[in-house]
Order: C-alpha cells, then sequence, then structure tokens
C-alpha cells in the first residue's frame, strides 16, 4: 500500500486518522523530546502524553473529507492553547502560584515557538514520507 493509497483510504472512513499526518508529528514530536528527556525527563513525559494526543488530534481532523476555514483554524488553535495552558501551569509551579498573567504569558512565549518548530518540522517531515513514496526520476 502506497502513501497515496494509505492517505485516501483514511479520508474516506469516518473515525479515522490520517497517517502521515500522525506519523509526521509523532516523529518530529519524538526527536524534540529525546532531547528534553536529557535536560528534564518530568518534562518530557508531560510532552510526550501533550505530543501523543494532539498528535492523534491533528490526525483525526486532518483525515476528514473536507474542511471548512474554522475547523482548520480550531485544528490549529487548540492544541496550541493546550501547549500555552500546559506551559502556564509548569510556569507556575515553582512560583507558588505567582501572578496568573505573568504564567499566562510564560506559557505564550514557551509554548509558541515550540508549537510553531514541531509543526514545521512535522511538515518536513510529511514532505520526506512523500518524496520517499512516489520519487521523480530525473
Amino acid at each position: 500500500m502506497s502513501l497515496t493509497d494509505a492517505t485516501s483510504t483514511t479520508q474516506q472512513t469516518p473515525g479515522r486518522v490520517d497517517g502521515p499526518v500522525l506519523v509526521s508529528n509523532l516523529v518530529a514530536g519524538a526527536c524534540f523530546l529525546v532531547v528534553l528527556a536529557l535536560l528534564s525527563w518530568p518534562l518530557a513525559v508531560l510532552g510526550a502524553v501533550y505530543v501523543a494526543a494532539a498528535s492523534v488530534c491533528l490526525a483525526a481532523v486532518y483525515a476528514r473529507p473536507a474542511l471548512t476555514r474554522r475547523q482548520e483554524a480550531a485544528a490549529w488553535v487548540v492544541p496550541w492553547l493546550v501547549a500555552v495552558a500546559l506551559w502556564a501551569w509548569v510556569g507556575g509551579a515553582g512560583t507558588d502560584g505567582g501572578t496568573w498573567l505573568l504564567n499566562v504569558w510564560f506559557g505564550f512565549v514557551i509554548a509558541t515557538p515550540c508549537y510553531l518548530v514541531w509543526q514545521t518540522s512535522a511538515l518536513a517531515v510529511r514532505q520526506l514520507l512523500a518524496w520517499r513514496a512516489n520519487p521523480t526520476s530525473a
């Protein structure tokens, strides 16, 4: 089964996930989690749970045959907001509560570049998978 066959099959079956989106998000997330595990294993465990859940969420959304602009925007915004909330929680854990605005700012500043790099890396993995599935002859 080729990559295009797998993609077309998952897009036609409701309740399924888009294989290339799931694989690329998991691979890209795992690459960054390995580095994070060397720095802080509890954050890596929390990150692994987040990456797995967000990857399945994105893959389920993109398995749909057609998306409205609102659905596509929600598919990107919801995992990002969850990342902001997680980082705000992590930032507030060491400050005995602190101010909630400072915690949210910390979550926003850390989560946004992390999310963008993760999704950009996942896009690169998807492109690599598609290129390997259908190499063009020169």
